[in-house]
C-alpha cells in the first residue's frame, strides 16, 4: 500500500506508479466520490466527440416534410391526450 499527503491547499499527490497504471494523465479530471470505504477517485469519462453527420440517421423521417404550424398542432394533440388520460383517473 502507497500513502500520501495533503498539502496546506488540500491538494493530495497520486503516486507515479498508480498514475501509470491506471493511465491518469496531469490534468485530467477526476471524480471523487464519498463511499462507506472512504474516498474514491477515478478517472471522468469523457463524452465520445461526434458529428451530426454521425448520429443524424436516427433522426430519418420518410414522409413530406412538416410545417410548424403541423408540428405545434401535433404537440398540442398530445398533451391533450395525456391531459385527457390523467383526468380519468
Amino acid at each position: 500500500m502507497q500513502t500520501t499527503h495533503l498539502t496546506d491547499q488540500r491538494h493530495v499527490v497520486i503516486p507515479k506508479t498508480i498514475c501509470d497504471a491506471y493511465h491518469l494523465n496531469i490534468g485530467q479530471e477526476l471524480e471523487i466520490e464519498l463511499t462507506p470505504q472512504g474516498i474514491l477517485l477515478k478517472p471522468k469519462v469523457a463524452l465520445v466527440k461526434t458529428k451530426l453527420e454521425n448520429v443524424a440517421g436516427c433522426l430519418a423521417y420518410q414522409g413530406e416534410p412538416k410545417t410548424i404550424e403541423q408540428m405545434n398542432e401535433a404537440i398540442q394533440e398530445g398533451v391533450a391526450t395525456l391531459w385527457g388520460k390523467n383526468d380519468s383517473h
